[in-house]
């Protein structure tokens, strides 16, 4: 009886045994079959994905590519690039910029990069890299995957875009240098054509009334009131003229012309003063850049006498480390610049969204600060050549 009671205890025994082992397997399979599925799907996603993946050792020997890869870098065959080092995908000369595959792939910072890399038959093209590394379940990095787009397309986009705002940039420069010409052909008709004429009126009709005036004391004041509005024409005319385009600026030159421009403005204003400060060699200053200073000058110097309220202004044109630059200050009242955008109507008003257009058109950068209280300071820089 003891024996058969031994026996049912250690069956017992054993059936719980088997009974967990059977658990413990049903657990395992039902494990292995969730990595099975989880494989799969991440198969059927690297599988299908539209960007080049490659999963390399922490050598940089390739160990897995998909299709999209084959397809991008131009391989017939997966045997043809499987055990390679990640480093041949790129142009010897790309390659010098890193050691090996693990700056290629960067393990700390996983961010996006641009490279040149090269076909199977050598041909180079643009990439973006995004990297990541691989680990095992604990946590230890086994190795690094990269996915590729080949950004070809998106680079030649770029780069005609680029090229249609240089085209649109130079088009624009020579309709102004069209423009400009215009304006000084017009202002030479206007000052040889219709001052020489108007002049010659006014001293013809002044030697008339010299010789008439002791016979006709009514003539004499209709000519006197003709000569005061043929006087005026000339100076209207002279106006218009200096307006277009100052012929100081073709004869003297731009440092001439501010000089004049400057004197002109404090007749005028005579409670604003202005410093001047022209640090720069005539010769220095290319030639269609000249009229722009002048127009952007004078621009400011309006707005400064219709809105600042101020009573200094500093002039300044150098040269400054391969640059012209040109900058105009006043001590005024300013302005709340954050407020205002350069397409508002009202800056508009204050002609810096064309001060600023004139200067970009040319290559050059604009800058304005102001605030309330504290003045404005306009900064144009243009390279000399």
């Amino acid at each position: 009886m003891r024996d058969q009671g031994k026996t049912k205890k250690q069956l017992l025994s054993e059936l719980s045994k088997l009974r967990k082992r059977l658990s413990r397997m049903k657990a395992l399979e039902a494990e292995r079959s969730r990595v099975e599925e989880e494989l799969s799907i991440a198969h059927d996603a690297l599988h299908s994905s539209v960007s080049g993946v490659i999963i390399t050792n922490l050598e940089g020997q390739i160990k897995y590519i998909n299709p999209a890869f084959l397809e991008i870098f131009g391989y017939k065959e997966k045997s043809e690039i499987l055990g390679k080092n990640a480093a041949d995908l790129f142009p010897t000369g790309e390659v010098k910029k890193f050691a090996d595959v693990k700056t290629i792939i960067d393990e700390t910072r996983g961010e996006t990069e641009e490279f040149i890399a090269q076909q199977e038959d050598g041909t180079k093209f643009h990439v973006e890299v995004s990297s990541s590394n691989v680990t095992d379940n604990e946590g230890n990095i086994v190795g690094r995957m990269a996915s590729f787009i080949d950004i070809t397309e998106r680079k030649q986009a770029s780069k005609a875009v680029q090229d249609s705002k240089k085209q649109i940039r130079v088009l624009s420069t020579r309709l102004l240098e069209a423009e400009e010409n215009e304006r000084k052909l017009i202002a030479q008709d206007l000052h040889d054509i219709l001052g020489s004429s108007l002049t010659s009126i006014k001293y013809s009709l002044e030697k008339y009334i010299v010789v008439k005036s002791k016979n006709s004391l009514t003539h004499l004041t209709l000519l006197d009131q003709i000569v005061a509005m043929v006087r005026d024409t000339i100076k209207e005319t002279k106006r218009i003229c200096s307006n277009l385009r100052p012929p100081i600026l073709d004869d003297l030159g731009i440092l001439a012309t501010i000089n004049w421009c400057c004197r002109e403005f404090q007749e005028i204003y005579a409670g604003i003063r202005i410093v001047k400060s022209l640090e720069i060699e005539e010769e220095t200053i290319p030639e269609p850049l000249k009229i722009v200073i002048y127009k952007l000058l004078t621009e400011a110097l309006n707005n400064i006498a219709k809105h600042s309220s101020a009573s200094l202004v500093r002039v300044s044109l150098k040269k400054m480390e391969g640059n012209v630059e040109l900058s105009i200050k006043d001590n005024g009242r300013g302005f709340d610049l954050k407020r205002i955008s350069y397409e508002k109507i009202g800056m508009k008003g204050f002609g810096l969204h064309n001060m600023k257009e004139r200067a970009e058109i040319f290559g050059g950068s604009f800058e304005i600060r102001t605030s309330k209280g504290e003045g404005t300071a306009i900064r144009v820089s243009w390279p000399c050549n």
